[in-house]
Parts: C-alpha cells; structure tokens; sequence
C-alpha cells in the first residue's frame, strides 16, 4: 500500500476518535445540565438555558473545528506536500502536523523536527458565536419548548393529578434530554465536518470530499457514503441531502487531494450495497437495507 495511503488513514483514524470523544462530552454535559433543571423552570427561562447550553457546546464545537482544521492540513500535507495556513502564518513539519492532530485527540505527541512545509492561504473564516447561539436557540425551541407547551397543555385539559404530573414531568424530561443531548453531539462533532467542508470549497489544492460511514450506520448515511468521492462542497452537490447529519452520526466528511487516495473499506462496503440495491429512491433503499440486515442477523 502507498505510505501515503497508510498515513491518511491513520490520520482518518485519529480524527475519528477526537470526533468521538468531543461527541461523547458533549452528550454527558447535556444531560446533566437537563437534569438539574425541572419543566417549570425550562418553561419560564429558556433564555438562561440555552445561554448556558451554548457556552458548553460551543466551546467543544471550537474544539471539533480545530480538530477538522488539524486533520486537513495533515491530510493536504501527506498527499501535496504543503498545507494551508492556520491562522498563524508559521510553517509547521510534518511532526507538528501530526501533534496538532494528536493534540487534538489528547493522544500522545512524538518528537523530533523536520523540515517545515510551505504554506497556502488560509480556507477558514472566522467563527460566528451569535449565528451558533441562534442555531441552539432554534434547536431548544422545537426540541424543548414546544413540547412542554404541549405537555402542560395536555396536563390541564386532562385534569392530571399531582403524582401524574409528576410522572408525566419525569418521562417528558428524560425524553427532552436525550433528544438535545443527540442534538448536541451534532452540533459539536459538526464543527470539525464543517470545517473539512469549507476547506473543500474555497482551497484550490481540494479535489472534494467524500463521506465515511460509521460501522453499523443507517440506510440514509450508507446511500450518501456509496456516491463515493462525489462531494466538491455541502452546499452545490447536486443534492441537499448530503449536508445532512442527523443526531448521533458518526459519519465523518474526508477531504480528498489526490486521485490515487484509495477508499476505505466502510465506503467501499457503501458502494457495494447500492450496487447491489440496482437504484431507486431512498425509502426502497431503506426496505433493502433492512431486508439485508435481517438476512445477516
């Protein structure tokens, strides 16, 4: 295998698991800020909720984004021998590339120096904390708010008892807390996708980018991953549905910079099953993958 092809994927590898330890942080502060609140207080101050939800994911989404930032320039300096500027204006090496990566999955760094690479212009735009705000602010908004609009609406007009509502109130909040929790390791892990995505569009050295399905991932991740290395940008792909990543995916977007990367086996897999599917739209592929699973299980 070309040494570049086992670098890449290690380097995939190592993201993978920055994304997944971001993601799982994530899910835990989420559900321990729910748990300390009751529906009454969710009720009268949704403000000092999502106030206080956004500085906690925001702060890893940052994380998530500087890990995609770090993932690319090592990806762009594997397979093109430069990479794009992080804002620093600094050349790094090779081994820098590598412990910024590192650094990011709290994995431990090596030693040693190289030569630095030469440096491209910078992809990234600078962050949007009140456009981040105003996305959770929706997210709670139909995830939350309005669901205990319903609830307390419903609990008047049945005439609930106390031990009832207090039921009801347990069940809802457990509910409400998962649904923000998947929602937030969406937002979070969506900062280093994002960050893979912009750097697609706008760097000229970026042939496109493909999505890389996690192991067991649903019909709707496997049909976008089997389009293979298709993706120039999330926006113009000829199909809304690949800037989709629903709560709880682990699917990662891979910035592709040569013709000779070679697709990991979960792609592969993905281009096999709609090879195999022989086309139609996404609820047939849905029965067929389902029919699928149960025949392997």
């Amino acid at each position: 295998m070309d040494s570049r092809q086992q670098q890449s994927d290690k380097a995939r590898k190592v993201f993978r698991s920055a994304q997944n330890s971001l993601g799982v942080e994530a899910v835990r502060l989420t559900l321990r800020l729910v748990s300390s609140m009751t529906p009454q207080a969710l009720r009268k101050n949704p403000a000092g909720f999502v106030a206080k939800w956004h500085h906690e994911i925001n702060g890893l989404r940052k994380k998530s984004k500087k890990a995609g930032q770090a993932y690319y320039r090592l990806e762009r300096a594997i397979w093109l021998g430069r990479t794009v500027d992080d804002g620093l204006g600094i050349r790094p090496t090779m081994n820098g590339l590598w412990n910024d990566l590192y650094g990011a999955a709290d994995m431990p760094k090596v030693s040693g120096v190289g030569d630095p690479i030469r440096l491209d212009p910078s992809p990234w735009s600078e962050d949007n904390d009140r456009e981040s705000h105003k996305d959770m602010s929706t997210i709670f908004h139909f995830k939350a708010t309005e669901r205990l609009k319903k609830a307390e609406k419903e609990a008047n007009k049945d005439f609930l008892t106390i031990d009832s509502l207090d039921e009801l109130d347990d069940l809802l909040m457990e509910s409400i807390a998962d649904s923000l929790a998947g929602e937030a390791q969406k937002v979070t892990e969506g900062g280093g996708r994002d960050a893979i995505a912009e750097g697609v569009l706008k760097d000229p050295g970026a042939l496109r980018y493909m999505r890389v399905p996690e192991e067991g991932a649903c019909y709707f991740c496997i049909m976008l991953a089997s389009r293979g290395a298709s993706y120039r940008n999330k926006w113009t792909a000829g199909d809304a549905d690949v800037r989709q990543f629903h709560p709880n995916c682990k699917c990662e977007a891979v910035p592709i910079f040569s013709n000779d990367y070679e697709y990991p086996p979960e792609v592969k897999a993905a281009v096999a099953a709609w090879k195999n599917f022989g086309g139609g739209n996404k609820q047939q592929f849905r029965r067929f993958m389902a029919k699928h699973q149960r025949e392997i299980d």
